[in-house]
């Protein structure tokens, strides 16, 4: 019988500068887009976000500083409504692709766009601050969920939080 036995190693190329040192720069690309949008493995795609973010750079100009669905007050692509755009300071800051539900919720003027939650929540009206990942500026939104997806919001002056059956006061 014959045994057998694998080193397995990890070659690595380290970018090296011209007199042989260890390049340690930081890699080439636009350091402050960030692209959330998870694949079946869990991995980061890519995709075609970071094309867009780097295709429209002022995508962001002349807006406050939040967050904004890709078909709402920016200039973005159409085929991209479900982008989840965070603008600071004029530029795109970060991309989030919106997968479940009605993906990208475009709120009131002067409160931050959301991805739909409701996925993650069973039917009934929930308070923003109850879904998973929404900005503390929606806190006083209500909003229903029903199989998966908003079916309705509404802008409380109080939210109260009370489970699946959130109230306005």
């Amino acid at each position: 019988m014959l045994a057998g036995c694998t080193f397995l190693i990890d070659f690595q190329d380290v970018p090296r500068g011209l007199d042989g040192t260890v390049d340690s720069s930081p890699p080439i690309g636009p350091p402050d887009v960030r692209v959330d949008s998870p694949v079946a493995d869990g991995a980061v795609d890519a995709g075609p976000d970071v094309r867009d973010a780097i295709a429209n750079p002022d995508a962001c100009n002349g807006n406050p500083d939040g967050k904004y669905c890709g078909s709402n007050q920016i200039t973005w692509p159409l085929d991209h409504k479900d982008d989840l755009v965070t603008c600071k300071a004029n530029r795109v800051s970060a991309v989030k692709v919106c997968l479940t539900g009605q993906g990208c919720l475009g709120m009131l003027d002067g409160y931050p766009d959301e991805c739909d939650e409701c996925a993650k929540k069973g039917d009934g009206t929930y308070c923003g601050r109850d879904l998973p990942g929404w900005d503390v500026k929606n806190a006083q939104q209500r909003i229903r969920c029903q199989g998966g997806r908003v079916v309705g919001s509404l802008l409380c002056t109080v939210c109260k939080s009370n489970g699946t059956s959130s109230v306005c006061q």
